[in-house]
């Protein structure tokens, strides 16, 4: 009866889908006015909260992009830097959405990108990462996913990257971010490499 227990156990395991948890800070602004956890840096135009959600949810928003730069492949770039385990696989993705707004061009991308750092602050970068770039469909949501990638040796954290990309001078462009997730794909947080079992428990009968 034991064996049997187990047996079953052990199957609802391994068919039961995982629940993967976000490792990103406000990924689906749901604070109106804040852009709290991201760090945006542009060269030419801004970020800012929008109270448009992906969803319609009352009182969340999303993260919204502007430029409007007269050089060719001018952007604005919002991060995060997580920490994270080696050997796990990890993928990035988010929600875009381009307003159809005659005040703005239609020449442009949306990007996601992640990288692996060997320091906890993303400060010496590993080789390893991965992105996605995603193209307009007007007055659209679309879902952009990364590749599935395996943080290498040594590495403890992993900058997200959101983009909106204008391609060519003058040609302002504006776009919105809602539900960036970024998390491992993985069931288990432990996989043995690191050569004990602290993290498992057992029992016998």
């Amino acid at each position: 009866m034991v064996r049997s227990t187990i047996v079953i156990s052990i199957a609802i395991m391994i068919t039961s889908p995982a629940l993967a948890q976000n490792l990103l800070v406000n990924p689906g602004f749901d604070v109106p006015d804040q852009l709290n956890g991201w760090t945006c840096t542009t060269t030419e135009g801004i970020a800012f909260w929008s109270p448009d959600d992906r969803l319609g949810s009352a009182g969340s928003g999303s993260m919204e992009h502007e430029v409007s730069g007269t050089s060719d492949d001018d952007r604005v770039r919002c991060s995060q830097c997580v920490p994270i385990d080696e050997y796990l696989p990890y993928v990035a993705s988010a929600w875009f959405f381009w307003p159809d707004d005659p005040d703005v061009s239609q020449v442009g991308s949306t990007r996601i990108t992640f990288q692996f750092y060997s320091e906890t602050d993303c400060s010496v970068p590993l080789s390893g990462g991965g992105g996605r770039v995603g193209y307009p469909i007007l007055d659209t949501w679309l879902h952009l996913v990364t590749a599935e990638l395996t943080a290498p040796t040594g590495a403890m954290s992993a900058g997200v990257y959101v983009f909106t990309w204008q391609d060519l001078a003058n040609e302002p462009v504006r776009a919105r971010l809602d539900d960036i997730d970024f998390s491992t794909t993985s069931l288990f947080r432990d996989g043995f490499e690191s050569g004990d079992v602290d993290a498992w428990s057992f029992s016998t009968p």
